[in-house]
């Protein structure tokens, strides 16, 4: 039997050892409560693993075919000026064309002639490195480099010197400005497409290539990442070679771009391709803010699966001071950093979300929705969003009278947050409301606005006086037109009398004899 002495050491112990537990294993536990009392608790249940959608190659749209189809042609055509218009609309196209293009240099490469390409492309090429010497005043330059650097661009050497009878000078006019509209798109299906270049031509558009590749750095990563991988071993290379050359070999230079939607595609870039070496970068983004690069993350994860199981062990153990179970899978382990992650970042919108709740019931809007605006900017989806729309209501109620515009904005946001609530047709007709009156105070009054108002509430009193007004300034208007017709009137007869009299004292010229 211990001593009476002893259970009181133990005890203070025991309650030390307690409050010294860190909070990841907290929340490993499950034991990180709501921020306050009534609150809705955090989910529990371990999230499912994403899975990464493959890659695909729409069919391209007939109309994005049509329109590449003209531009090409106008290109090609005997028309300087048609030309010169159709190089200009070559920067200006949309993502949409990338499939089209795609189907069309396919077309191309069945009757390309590989040898007669390159002649046309090296005569274009020595044409404009002459007109551009000539224009540096015979400045002396490395010929070797100037085929390297490639100066100049080889899309207008070509329409420099025209051939629009020859078919090989079409292939090649053709298939460079195809290259500068994947360019100009940008996207990572487009910079895909032009990776395919490399393996299609080879050598033949190689210098070019590389040239599009730097103008288009960050955006170029992610393709270049998933074509380290590719069939062809020659377009591996060249991928090693251009993530060097942007400094973007490894993936802790790859994710320093701040474009969200080109750091997302080097994520899920790194998951095609299974990269272990990527694993703990790809983990530093499992609990962004961001959703659309904590999903990308989370589903790069789960592609890469079992490889990755011992950077997934080494996180768990950093995240809680425990080594998991020995018997948890890869996905096991997964599932709970995930949890986890999603359980520390509720932890602090549940925890703002009570703030704005806290501020509401005293009547503070500002404050409210401020930290309302913060919850939405962390979890746009957050299940009680349905309880900030009184305060959005009210507050844009309350600025109604200084600035509609920023009421307007506060009774949209109401609108999304509970688009078939109890509030959402009396905010419905106040959006209507609005809009009408931000059209009057711009002298450019809109009647059907305010008439959409009242068919949503027809008790909309503000609604009815400002149509009322409109009417009255219509009728008052028309009231006014017999005035302004008969004043017209009036003063054309008086013209035209004034004529009369003018005439008449007019005297006669006597005619010579």
């Amino acid at each position: 039997m211990k001593h009476p002495w002893s259970i009181l050491l133990v005890l203070p112990l025991s309650l030390v050892f307690s409050l010294a537990i860190s909070p990841a294993r907290a929340l490993a536990a499950g034991e990180i409560p709501s921020a306050a009392a009534g609150a809705t608790p955090m989910p529990t249940a371990l999230p499912d693993l994403p899975r990464l959608a493959p890659i695909t190659t729409p069919e391209p749209d007939p109309a994005a075919i049509k329109e590449l189809d003209r531009l090409l042609e106008l290109l090609t055509t005997e028309d300087e000026r048609s030309r010169n218009n159709a190089r200009t609309a070559v920067g200006e196209v949309s993502p949409s064309i990338v499939p089209a293009i795609r189907h069309r240099v396919t077309d191309i490469r069945k009757g390309l002639d590989r040898e007669a390409g390159p002649r046309v492309l090296e005569a274009a090429r020595k044409a404009g490195r002459k007109t551009l010497k000539g224009k540096e005043k015979g400045a002396k330059k490395d010929t070797k480099k100037d085929d390297e650097e490639g100066e100049g661009d080889w899309l207008d050497f070509l329409l420099a010197s025209p051939h629009p009878k020859d078919k090989d000078w079409q292939d090649m006019v053709r298939l460079t400005a195809m290259e500068r509209m994947l360019t100009a798109v940008g996207t990572t299906p487009a910079v895909r497409e032009l990776i395919a270049f490399h393996a299609y031509f080879g050598e033949m558009f190689r210098i070019d290539l590389q040239r599009q590749i730097m103008k288009l750095r960050d955006k170029a990563v992610p393709a270049l990442i998933e074509a380290r991988q590719h069939d062809a071993k020659i377009v591996q290379r060249w991928a090693n070679k251009q993530l060097d050359l942007l400094g973007r070999a490894i993936p802790g230079e790859a994710v320093a771009s701040s474009d969200t939607q080109i750091l997302a595609d080097v994520l899920r870039a790194y998951g095609r391709t299974r990269d272990v070496d990527a694993v703990r970068v790809i983990l530093s983004f499992a609990n962004s803010d961001r959703v659309q690069l904590r999903e990308a993350s989370r589903e790069a994860v789960a592609a890469i699966g079992e490889p990755g199981i011992w950077q997934l062990r080494d996180q768990y153990l950093s995240l809680t001071g425990n080594k998991p179970p020995r018997d948890w899978a890869w996905d096991r382990i997964a599932r709970e950093l995930f949890a986890l992650y999603d359980r520390a970042r509720l932890a602090e919108v549940y925890k703002l979300m009570d703030e704005g709740s806290e501020a509401l019931s005293q009547g503070k809007l500002l404050e409210a929705t401020a930290a309302f605006d913060k919850v939405l900017a962390r979890s746009p989806l957050f299940e009680r969003r349905k309880e900030m729309v009184k305060a959005y209501f009210t507050r844009a109620t309350d600025l109604e009278g200084s600035d509609k515009e920023a009421a307007l904005v506060m009774m949209r946001k109401a609108l999304r947050l509970d688009p078939k609530g109890d509030l959402a047709k009396t905010i419905e007709a106040e959006v209507a409301y609005l809009e009408g009156a931000i059209t009057v105070d711009r002298g450019a009054p809109d009647k059907t606005a305010f008439q959409r108002a009242l068919d949503l509430d027809p008790k909309h009193e503000r609604a009815q006086k400002a149509l009322a007004s409109l009417e009255d300034q219509v009728v008052e208007r028309q009231s006014q037109l017999p005035r302004y017709g008969a004043a017209a009137g009036i003063g054309v007869a008086a013209l035209i009398a004034m004529i009369l009299l003018a005439r008449r004292r007019t005297p006669s010229v006597p005619r010579a004899v």
